[in-house]
């Protein structure tokens, strides 16, 4: 058994100060919170006093606010009313526990701005580089429903849900990232040390040289006298084309030309009908009107083809219209997402129906992925050998035309 001192508030948001013998800090945190009040710190008492533990991350300091810290928040924030604390407590409670040293500071700003008389959602809309216009839309309506317990928990789980896919598609994608860096540090070592080893010994005889030799001595020539110039153009050609998608009609015309790439074009079109099934849904069963959530929606969804189509669908209802009609005429909503949302409409379930959307696409979009990174792999393993193989050619078949010309003068 240890001696653990805890920092604790109650359901009242006041603090409490006390010591406890555990045999683990875990089992203080249960304990206190059979009684009704919240761990603020555990520390455990050594030799007289108080165990100090130092962690210098300076990730925490550098970093921006990560997902993980919006999920954890939120689900503490939804424990923390579900015990009744009020809401200056819950905050005063969060700020003291929470590690990212941003964060803390946002969440002390919204403490202050709920003490001059703003509600939770309007101290949230006053830092919109960390709450979205989703997380803040179903927050209102939890204040408005006097469900907010409930709403942060499905706040939560929707967060959740969105870093497990985005988690699902790096690691399919990390292979055959590392295979591109392979090939990108294999040409790059072969064209600096190899290549003009041999380049020079060639120039040195005077032979007719294969095609595949010459192309190699060409590139070899122009990534040794004007590598910047290649440089240059790719710089110049990355910023152009990320200030082109900045803009409305850039990132519109490129998200359309991404609907319709080969293989790419479905994964693209199946998650954002994912994340507007999913962000919509949950808007609709948080109670925020259809209009808001719509329009929450179209900014939420990635792709900006999709938002416009989603945008659309103001209007339809404005005009006392259904959405299932017009999401079917907009030519990119698949037949079975209209379906599900004309089955919904007429059955008045339409949040469970997108739910249920968004759980079959979430699954098809990581099928998807799986496959296509499958699929990818080979390629890029040919891609590869076939590299390989032509600098090899390029520089042997040379040496063998150079040993066959000594054989004859022999």
């Amino acid at each position: 058994m240890a001696n653990f001192q805890y920092k604790a508030r109650d359901r009242s948001g006041g603090l409490i100060k006390g010591e406890m013998e555990a045999p683990s800090r875990e089992i203080v945190g249960q304990e206190l919170g059979r009684l009704g009040q919240f761990p603020v710190s555990i520390e455990e008492v050594k030799g007289g006093g108080t165990e100090l533990s130092l962690n210098l991350n300076l990730d925490q300091y550098f970093s921006g606010i990560k997902i993980d810290d919006m999920v954890l928040f939120s689900r503490q924030m939804s424990t923390l009313f579900r015990a009744g604390i009020p809401l200056l407590g819950i905050l005063s409670a969060l700020s003291e526990q929470m590690e990212n040293v941003r964060f803390r500071k946002v969440i002390d700003e919204m403490r202050q701005g709920i003490q001059d008389g703003l509600s939770l959602s309007e101290g949230m809309s006053r830092h919109p580089d960390v709450f979205s216009d989703l997380y803040i839309s179903m927050v209102r309506a939890g204040e408005e429903g006097g469900i907010m317990d409930e709403i942060l928990q499905r706040i939560a789980d929707l967060l959740e849900k969105q870093a497990a896919n985005e988690a699902r598609v790096r690691s399919a994608l990390r292979y055959p990232k590392i295979v591109v860096l392979a090939m990108t540090g294999a040409l790059i070592i072969l064209m600096t040390y190899v290549v003009p080893v041999f380049v020079r010994m060639f120039e040195k005889v005077n032979l007719e040289l294969p095609l595949a030799t010459r192309m190699l001595i060409g590139f070899n020539n122009f990534f040794t006298n004007y590598w910047y110039v290649g440089l240059a153009a790719i710089i110049f050609a990355f910023f152009t084309f990320r200030n082109y998608i900045a803009t409305q009609t850039g990132r519109y015309q490129w998200d359309r030309i991404k609907l319709k790439l080969p293989l790419v074009g479905p994964i693209v079109l199946r998650a954002a009908m994912a994340k507007f099934t999913r962000v919509f849904g949950n808007l609709q069963r948080a109670g925020v009107p259809i209009l808001d959530a719509l329009t929450v929606t179209s900014r939420v969804v990635d792709n900006a083809v999709i938002g416009r189509v989603i945008g659309n669908l103001r209007t339809s209802v404005e005009e006392g219209m259904g959405l299932a009609a017009p999401l079917k005429s907009s030519g990119w909503v698949p037949a079975l997402v209209v379906q599900m949302v004309s089955a919904g409409e007429e059955s008045g379930t339409l949040d469970e129906m997108l739910v249920k959307v968004a759980d079959y696409y979430d699954e098809e979009v990581d099928r998807a992925v799986t496959s296509l990174s499958a699929s990818i792999e080979p390629i890029l393993i040919v891609c590869m050998g076939g590299m390989v193989l032509f600098v090899a050619l390029a520089i042997f078949m040379p040496m063998w035309d150079m040993s066959q010309m000594a054989r004859t003068r022999g």
